[in-house]
């Protein structure tokens, strides 16, 4: 019988997945092409703006520069602007471009309902405006039947930036329309066509949905996107492009009990395609940014349902039988690739086009290299201190929460609840940015901001640095971390931090001990006979696994979290012994001393020979306090001190001769 490890099944879709993604992703040029577009189009539809306003008011721009009252004015004066504003929307604000994808999207907010009028004004200043902004040149046309302006650049990659014109006034009509609201508003009569602002306006709503959902949710945005490269390659798959694949990835994805690769996230949804959701008897996809209930797929014949749901099974089928690269369009990986050298930077795949309006203040300026070796500058001795603080210490990237405060300084973190037992609590802090509240939880407030600042991040569309990985860690391995931190112990044992609560810092640290140095396990087994240890959780992917073990006693249950099973019960074990024990049955080790003090210690080794004296006098046994007697010695085992066959302390080293 031939057994697979589904395990090693899901690595090695990841990396076949990653490797795909890799090759699908646009080119940094492209990136920065795209980026420069966009960001020329939005400066120049502000200046729009700005004129229309001038124009419609018959002001200057110096009527409003004076005093602070002029300037409040004209914050509330935004309100009543012909074009409230400009929104990135599709491929652009999702983050979700592929190579060749030269088709970007915009929408363009009116205050009334859009007309031709207004499009031909807005188009034909917008020439100007580019033209002072950029010496780029771009090709501005009006697209009247489909309420857009459509811009093109005029060099490498051939982009095309189309420009919806839109209001909320048209679905406001319509839903007073349905309520059975009389209108009384004359429309012009050269309104913009109301079903092209209608899908403007769901594109906006995508957006929004996408960026809140999507966005945080791991290997979501690869997945989508490896989809999309499918849609693309296969023509069965075509008609799920878009806005229902967004939901179908989304739905599956996030619905996983634990965080998963991309490799487990794409299997997981294929499952979902080949389950029949898609068939007419199925229960469809619902749209959560409709009002009424609307089924996303609702498009799709019989047959394409059909089509879909079985290239779904066979695409499942060959992902079973490690053939995923079939499905993917690629040639099968080697089993070892080869190891990318240490300068290679990784790619931030999350955030594709980063906001606008986000400013990232320059680094301070690093030492200068000095010219001369007779160079007697004062920055010589700082210079030669960081390069040793540098080889024995690398500088560490900045975290989430660092970029955060430097974008954003004086934010203030609330406190929203705390949940969990006390041995496993969960904090749910809050932040306030740009009038937007973002909440994430963690095993700690500090976590807690973390993953705050990462949402935020994420949302303004920055890069959130060095991935941190948060586990759930349990307070008392805290707690033995302090106590065994507090104590002096030999250099051959490792010392514990009590910062150290992740996972890498767990399998690098010494063992686990108790206040008297012995195992925790094997301690509350002398004391409690019989105990069993359970699994209660497992979680975490494959290359890193957190386990959660469980021990009752005396009808009361004590858990511990570790990055393997033997751990996680030596933590279990460790809460039971501070819980139930806490001042210990074992005394402390007493400091050697000569004199009759230690002769008591000699008539008792006496009257209880298991102490050691029984295995020969003769023996060499080691010198230093803690290095003699059954499990004493502090960070160290049952077998490394003297017993039956090794032989105990001599007279002469208990008398301190």
């Amino acid at each position: 019988m031939v057994y697979f490890n589904p395990m090693r099944v899901f690595m090695n879709g990841d990396r076949h997945v990653m490797a795909k993604h890799s090759a699908i992703y646009p080119t940094q040029e492209e990136l920065e092409s795209v980026q420069n577009m966009v960001s020329h189009t939005e400066r120049a539809l502000k200046a729009v703006s700005d004129w229309l306003d001038k124009e419609e008011k018959g002001t200057t721009k110096s009527e409003f520069e004076g005093t602070e009252a002029d300037k409040d004015s004209e914050q509330k004066d935004q309100a009543t602007r012909t074009l409230r504003g400009v929104m990135r929307v599709g491929l652009v604000a999702k983050g979700l471009l592929l190579k060749g994808d030269l088709d970007l999207e915009l929408v363009l907010l009116c205050k009334d309902k859009p007309t031709i009028g207004l499009l031909e004004r807005v188009s034909d200043n917008l020439i100007a405006q580019i033209q002072a902004i950029t010496e780029d040149k771009y090709i501005v046309t009006q697209n009247i039947s489909d309420a857009s302006i459509i811009i093109q650049n005029t060099k490498e990659p051939p982009l095309t930036l189309t420009i919806h014109l839109t209001s909320p006034l048209v679905r406001e009509e319509i839903e007073k329309a349905t309520a059975g609201e009389t209108l009384s508003v004359i429309e012009p009569p050269d309104v913009l066509d109301r079903q092209k602002c209608l899908t403007a306006l769901a594109s906006l709503r995508h957006a929004k949905w996408f960026q809140a959902r999507a966005n945080g949710l791991r290997s979501c945005v690869i997945v989508i996107r490896i989809l999309r490269d499918l849609c693309t390659r296969v023509p069965t798959w075509a008609p799920l492009r878009g806005w229902p694949l967004e939901l179908i990835c989304e739905k599956a994805i996030g619905t996983g009990n634990r965080p998963m690769g991309a490799g487990e996230a794409l299997r997981r949804v294929l499952e979902c395609l080949a389950s029949g959701i898609l068939l007419p008897d199925g229960p469809g996809i619902y749209d959560p940014c409709e009002k009424d209930p609307t089924d996303a797929i609702g498009h799709l014949d019989q047959q394409q349902r059909e089509d879909i749901t079985l290239s779904a099974q066979h695409a499942l089928r060959l992902s079973a039988f490690g053939q995923l690269h079939k499905v993917l369009g690629m040639d099968p990986l080697p089993s070892k690739m080869p190891k990318k050298p240490r300068s290679d930077t990784p790619i931030d795949y999350t955030v594709q086009i980063p906001p606008s309006t986000a400013y990232a203040p320059p680094m301070k300026r690093p030492i200068e290299e000095e010219e001369g070796p007779d160079d007697k500058s004062p920055n010589k001795k700082k210079k030669k201190l960081q390069k040793k603080y540098e080889k024995a210490e690398p500088p560490q990237a900045m975290n989430a929460l660092m970029r955060l405060n430097q974008l954003k300084p004086g934010l203030q973190y609330k406190l929203i609840s705390q949940t969990g037992p006390v041995h496993v609590p969960v904090f749910t802090m809050a932040v306030e940015v740009d009038g937007k509240s973002f909440e994430a939880s963690g095993p700690s407030k500090r976590t807690a901001k973390l993953h705050v600042a990462v949402k935020v991040l994420q949302d303004m569309g920055l890069p959130t640095g060095v991935e941190v990985k948060s586990e759930p860690t349990v307070k008392v391995e805290e707690t033995a971390v302090a106590v065994t931190a507090e104590e002096v112990q030999p250099p051959a044992t490792p010392t514990e931090s009590s910062s150290a609560t992740t996972a890498a810092t767990a399998r690098q640290q010494g063992p686990i001990l108790t206040k008297h140095g012995k195992n925790p396990v094997m301690e509350l087994n002398e004391k409690r006979r019989g105990l069993k240890y359970e699994l209660i959780l497992e979680t975490g992917g494959s290359h890193d696994k957190r386990f959660v073990m469980e021990v009752e006693i005396d009808g009361q249950k004590f858990q511990g979290t570790g990055s393997n099973k033997k751990v996680a019960k030596a933590y279990a074990a460790l809460a039971a012994l501070e819980k139930l024990f806490p001042e210990g049955s074992v005394p402390e080790p007493s400091k050697k001393k000569k004199g009759p003090p230690m002769v008591v210690n000699i008539f008792y080794l006496f009257k209880h020979p298991s102490f050691g004296l029984m295995g020969g006098v003769e023996a060499g046994a080691p010198r230093g306090r803690g290095r003699g007697g059954r499990g004493r010695g502090r960070g160290r085992g049952f077998n490394n001190g003297g017993g039956y066959s090794q032989g105990g302390r001599n007279l002469h080293s208990l008398l301190g001769r």
